[in-house]
């Protein structure tokens, strides 16, 4: 597919042109001297809006908010030298999360290229830093070479494993002019299932008794939930999710039971269904050493394994049918040989998947049922179809089993790389990429300050974005490891916190303190209400040591 241009220009309109050639309405960056062609043609665009975040690594962070809200890929646009350094961060969390953002970045001029001449931001391999997170990276060397690449980025990106791609861009090719006539669209691609591995997998549903489905971050999708939700009604199997699959299916769902937590323990409820069944369709899913505790989470075999990644396929349990497919075409593959007659012998009832889905929802122990308060009080506060971002934080780990969720892509975390700080930027990115839902960011006390500076684009954009701040003055999961390991020898883990109130009051951000899951369920439903950016502090004291 191709747009119609023809014109001469400097490289940063090329480029501009080529990203709204894309679809793309917003770049999350911050200007600087290498990177002035390339928003001189951002002051002229009709299409694209620019976000200016404090910080690189909340672009990054906003760019795979804006993705994991709508499946579209988040566009950062970041300077020379330490703008990248700053963005890796994010980019690492994009890569292990398998969200799909481009990053787009200048470096020196070609003639300095990797040379170490004492330039401003120079760097010995800017290249090399970018290749370890991201899937494909590029550099041009003329303009005319900018729409092909951003092109090939947007397949790149868009085709098969959800990574981040990188495309960089020398400071004297956005100054070079150049014509073209002509803007390529680069579009993804999908891969259908092989259809004999399709009838293999219907064979061992119709040989089973009861079939156990577990779905992971590839189901969180609104083409994929609604076929997910089908094949569970027609096999009459219940469906668990991994952490990222969070809302593949809603929580209250007949077939649901949940999520068993932030990462597998023998002792989950949902351990009895995997018992009970005699096979496991694993769908989007990697079935990690962290999902799965070392490979000890008992699958039922066979196992029918369904990934956009073949290397996924049979790492950690042997597979009976590996099927490198797209989730949703495999799934409608699927349905359709389920109802010619490939059902199996029996069907979990609706009665035991509930039983086992209540089970789930029940606090484990006292500990637990502290932690469950106070998330109760934000799922009575937060509209059924809310975004919800997570950090790093003891909160959101307990609310992977504990907090339901209804939708795709209403459920973010930082799972593979576990950056703290994400929650924030990725919350923002999320807003302007979905203006319709109303988002509310989960935060630590000491997570927060890793970004807390992007309050400054909460406010400077007002975004209505919710900031909840579960308030301990401590890195709560470092000292609680230190109290399980090396008991009272705690270091480095109290902290000595601003006035969270305060210091969003500086920046024009209305701040309430709730001291207790009721008061921080009134002020949640409050704040949501407003359409600014709400800060609520949350003191908190749910750890004993």
């Amino acid at each position: 597919m191709t747009m119609s241009v023809k014109r001469k220009v400097r490289g940063g309109v090329a480029l501009i042109k080529a990203l709204e050639a894309h679809g793309v309405r917003t770049t999350f960056g911050i200007p600087g001297v290498h990177t002035l062609d390339a928003y001189d043609a951002l002051y002229d665009s009709d299409h694209i809006a620019t976000i200016l975040p404090r910080h690189e690594q909340g672009a990054g962070y906003m760019a795979d908010g804006a993705y994991r809200a709508t499946g579209k890929p988040g566009v950062a646009l970041i300077v020379t030298g330490p703008g990248v350094t700053n963005v890796v961060t994010a980019a690492g969390e994009a890569f292990a999360d398998s969200s799909r953002i481009v990053i787009i970045a200048t470096n020196l001029e070609r003639k300095y290229l990797d040379t170490l001449e004492g330039n401003l931001h120079e760097m010995k391999d800017q290249m090399g830093v970018m290749r370890p997170v991201t899937k494909w990276a590029h550099r041009v060397m003329s303009a005319k070479e900018i729409p092909g690449a951003v092109a090939e980025a947007f397949r790149q990106v868009q085709t098969g494993r959800g990574r981040p791609v990188y495309l960089e861009i020398p400071i004297d090719v956005m100054a070079e002019e150049v014509e073209i006539d002509e803007l390529p669209v680069g579009e993804g691609e999908r891969t259908a299932p092989n259809p004999e591995q399709v009838a293999e997998a219907a064979d061992l549903i119709a040989a089973a008794n009861r079939v156990f489905i577990f779905a992971g971050g590839g189901c969180d999708d609104e083409e994929v939930s609604p076929l997910l939700r089908e094949l569970a009604h027609e096999l009459g199997a219940p469906v668990c999710t991994s952490l990222m699959g969070k809302g593949a299916i809603p929580e209250d769902d007949d077939c649901a039971v949940g999520a068993f937590g932030y990462r597998w323990s023998p002792e989950s409820p949902i351990a009895s269904l995997m018992k009970g069944s005699d096979l496991t369709i694993a769908i989007g899913t990697g079935l990690g050493v962290r999902t799965t505790a070392q490979g000890t989470m008992p699958l039922p075999t066979p196992l029918i394994h369904i990934d956009i990644d073949p290397h996924e396929i049979g790492r950690r349990y042997p597979t009976a049918v590996g099927i490198v497919a797209d989730a949703a075409l495999t799934l409608k593959a699927l349905l359709e040989a389920v109802r010619a007659g490939k059902r199996p012998k029996e069907r979990w009832s609706v009665e035991e998947i509930r039983a086992v889905r209540e089970a789930n929802f029940q606090p484990a122990n006292e500990r637990a049922e502290r932690y469950v308060a106070y998330l109760r009080a934000l799922r009575e506060a937060t509209p059924r179809d809310a975004i919800v971002t997570c950090d790093m934080t003891m909160m959101c780990y307990e609310a992977v089993r504990y907090f339901p969720v209804y939708e795709p892509r209403t459920f973010t975390f930082p799972r593979g790389f576990g950056t703290l700080g994400s929650s924030l930027p990725t919350a923002l990115g999320a807003k302007i990429a979905r203006p319709d839902r109303k988002v509310v960011s989960l935060n630590g006390d000491g997570g927060f300050q890793f970004t807390m500076q992007e309050l400054g684009a909460a406010a400077h954009h007002r975004i209505p974005v919710t900031i909840v701040i579960f308030n301990d003055s401590t890195h709560t999961a470092v000292k609680v490891a230190q109290r399980e390991a090396y008991p009272g020898r705690y270091i480095d883990v109290d902290l000595v916190n601003p006035d969270y109130v305060k210091l969003a009051g500086a920046y024009g951000i209305t701040a309430v303190r709730a001291e207790s899951p009721a008061a921080l369920s009134e002020a949640l439903a409050s704040a949501l209400q407003r359409e600014e950016p709400v800060l609520i502090d949350v003191p908190i004291k749910l750890e004993q040591y």
